[in-house]
């Protein structure tokens, strides 16, 4: 019994070693995994997603589908519609121009999407960062992420505002061979105000 006790003394230093040997590689294989993901997601600027919305604060409560079509960083179009796809706006966006379309086919203009979207609509949505969390890419310090190196969530500030970003769900999907997870559910708030995504499907270019 006595050298059973000896021979596990002399083990458990080598346990508790490598124990604490695996932790940081754990660590660092899932950051290395969040910065191949990163670069992958950089690369990602031209696309189309669509899927359902709904908007809930405590004065309104909206749901809906939506298409975004992104052609480069500054320069997309979304277009909602009611859950039966009846229309309810067209807005488009380019560098310090930006434009939206309501079901009657008026036009308002802006140079600042977000202003845009809020005057005409009274819904904030944080447009003007839209390529990155979309994506589901940051490179914040408050960026969280689960075991397979994802974003899951993080902190950003948009106009003097700060939103917080949630995503549950991720898809696979193929981009330049090679395989990428994207968001399949995304989840903004901001003092009150919730946006929720659930994406149907994703078109890479």
């Amino acid at each position: 019994m006595s050298k059973i006790k000896y021979a596990f003394i002399l083990v458990l230093p080598f346990i508790i070693t490598a124990c604490q040997i695996t932790k940081p590689k754990d660590i660092a294989s899932i950051e290395q995994q969040w910065k191949t993901h990163q670069q992958i997601l950089e690369q990602i600027n031209t696309f189309r997603v669509n899927g359902s919305i709904a908007q809930i604060s405590e004065k309104t409560r909206n749901y809906g589908r939506f298409l975004i079509t992104q052609q480069s960083v500054n320069h997309f179009e979304v277009k909602l519609t009611t859950p039966v796809g009846t229309n309810i706006l067209t807005l488009k966006s380019e560098p310090d121009f930006a434009e939206l379309i309501n079901k009657n086919g008026n036009r308002y203009s802006d140079t600042n999407i977000e202003n845009l979207m809020k005057k005409v609509s009274n819904v904030n949505i944080p447009f003007n960062s839209l390529h990155n969390w979309l994506k589901g890419y940051s490179n914040s310090i408050n960026d969280k992420l689960d075991n397979s190196g994802r974003l899951v969530s993080t902190e950003f500030m948009q106009n003097n505002n700060k939103w917080n970003l949630k995503i549950p769900s991720y898809s696979t999907y193929t981009y330049k061979n090679q395989k990428i997870d994207l968001p399949a559910i995304i989840e903004l708030n901001h003092d009150g105000e919730n946006i929720r995504l659930k994406i149907s499907n994703w078109i890479l270019q």
